[in-house]
């Protein structure tokens, strides 16, 4: 889990080649949501993350959008869950989402 304010992408930067990275900012596919995963991803599990790089960007980027699209929607529907209070790390977590890559 992240902690703190940091720009988004800052952490994948230092993992991911420049080009993986730009190609995130530059999709209109991917947005705040997906560049938090991404830095997650990167944080707790940089070696698997390059891995996945070293498969393929598009299958890198694939699974992140299919990431980002399942939080998405999970967080979208649990607004009586953020009114109470949760983290969206908690709405995930409670919800049985993996956050993992």
């Amino acid at each position: 889990m992240l902690i703190g304010q940091q720009q988004p992408l800052t952490i994948a930067a230092k993992i991911l080649k420049p080009t993986t990275i730009e190609a995130v900012r530059r999709s209109p596919s991917y947005h705040l949501q997906g560049w938090k995963i991404l830095d997650s991803w990167a944080f707790n599990s940089s070696e698997k993350l390059r891995a996945l790089e070293a498969e393929g960007e598009v299958i890198l980027l694939g699974r992140l959008l299919e990431q980002q699209t399942i939080e998405h929607q999970m967080l979208t529907r649990s607004l009586e869950q953020r009114q109470t209070g949760m983290t969206d790390h908690e709405i995930l977590a409670s919800n049985e989402i993996s956050t993992e890559l």
